[in-house]
């Protein structure tokens, strides 16, 4: 058998935004692997192995051919899929890894996913999915900031992205925003989800914003489960929107609203114009800051806080997957289905975060960065 037929990673939609992102990474932590890159588009394959410098084959996989993604799965390690939709991949690669006898990562996924791979009596491989910047990231770098602490009991949380949309990630974004993975306007308190806690605002103030933002509060599926792996007793968390006003007024209108998936891919296609709009003439950003407060191991009141400034969404995506899949490679990962945030480590991430170019601020501090009028409208 060629080394060409036994890669060590498969990585499906492989020449995407994510994905050569994901090889990218790759290929700078584990030069000697040899990988099998895939896409409907067989000649973009082949010129992003050229650029990667590893071993490896091109290939062309259908990843709803049945035989097809068989094939493609056959004889890897780990199986990277780095293609969307989610909702509408949702499980198709996941089962093709495990038949094939491969782990599988997924930057995406999230809770349709863990249902689907979690039934009774189903799936039997591994698995880690939302292993990317959000989720992934976001998940890891508060838990991070808890494990500083010997009872974390609050963090608020401010996270915005605006970057280009496509259609896929656009209608991913809506089913998220739209209940399918987490619930806007809630909150935890007392370690319990709360509905209704929390209300939008506008012309805020924050910490390493360049402008005033738009806060919208939203607890996903990825904050809801903090308190059950931290102790976390609140949990506040917004979404920010930089001068989005194309993006609040389009997900205002559209929220809940789709019926079918025709209807879908219409309400994603006005999103992504909507973003489009929004980014004209300006450059992309993710921002992330996290302020926990508790208890340190003195016994003394404490407050930890981390801020995140980088320029390209799918730089960190595709990292946050790579740093996945070298976790799983590495043997630590058994069977099941995990979540990024569990399997990757927190300093190894930081270390590559602080590497990453797309990534220009990294600060962690033992103070806080958000004042307490932070919630007040048009304030700091």
């Amino acid at each position: 058998m060629s080394e060409h037929s036994t890669p060590s990673v498969a990585v499906v939609g492989s020449y995407g935004a994510v994905g050569a992102a994901a090889v990218r990474a790759i290929s700078e932590r584990l030069p000697d692997a040899v990988v099998r890159l895939g896409g409907r588009d067989r000649s973009q394959a082949e010129t992003l192995l050229a650029k990667s410098g590893l071993r490896g084959e091109a290939v062309e996989v259908d990843l709803y051919d049945g035989r097809s993604l068989a094939g493609f799965c056959r004889g890897a390690r780990v199986v990277l899929n780095c293609a969307g939709p989610s909702y509408q991949v949702l499980d198709r690669v996941a089962w093709a890894a495990a038949a094939a006898g491969a782990d599988y990562v997924d930057p995406g996924g999230d809770e349709p996913l863990l249902e689907a791979l979690t039934r009774p009596g189903t799936f039997t491989g591994t698995a880690v999915i939302t292993a990317g910047m959000q989720p992934g990231l976001t998940g890891l770098l508060p838990r991070h900031l808890c494990s500083t602490m010997s009872h974390p009991r609050r963090l608020t949380a401010y996270v915005g992205t605006m970057d280009r949309l496509t259609p896929a990630g656009a209608a991913d974004y809506l089913l998220s925003m739209g209940g399918a993975y987490g619930e806007a306007r809630g909150a935890i308190r007392g370690g319990v989800r709360v509905e209704r806690e929390l209300e939008p605002r506008t012309g805020v103030e924050l910490p390493y914003a360049h402008n005033r933002v738009d806060i919208y509060p939203y607890l996903s599926f990825e904050s809801a489960r903090l308190p059950e792996v931290t102790g976390l007793m609140e949990i506040d968390w917004y979404n920010v929107f930089d001068g989005g006003a194309h993006m609040m007024n389009c997900l205002s209108r559209l929220q809940g609203a789709m019926r079918g998936e025709s209807a879908l891919a219409e309400a994603a296609e006005e999103l992504t114009r909507a973003a489009a709009l929004d980014l004209f003439g300006r450059e992309p950003f993710q921002l992330m800051l996290f302020e926990v407060t508790g208890i340190d191991d003195t016994g003394r009141p404490a407050t930890r806080s981390l801020a995140l400034r980088a320029g390209d969404t799918y730089a960190l995506t595709g990292l946050a997957s790579a740093l996945a899949v070298l976790a799983v490679l590495d043997g630590g990962t058994g069977p099941g289905v995990h979540f990024g945030s569990d399997v990757l480590d927190a300093e190894t991430v930081l270390a590559a975060l602080r590497a990453e170019p797309a990534v220009a601020l990294l600060e962690i501090v033992d103070r806080p960065i958000l004042a307490a009028r932070a919630m007040e409208e048009g304030e700091l």
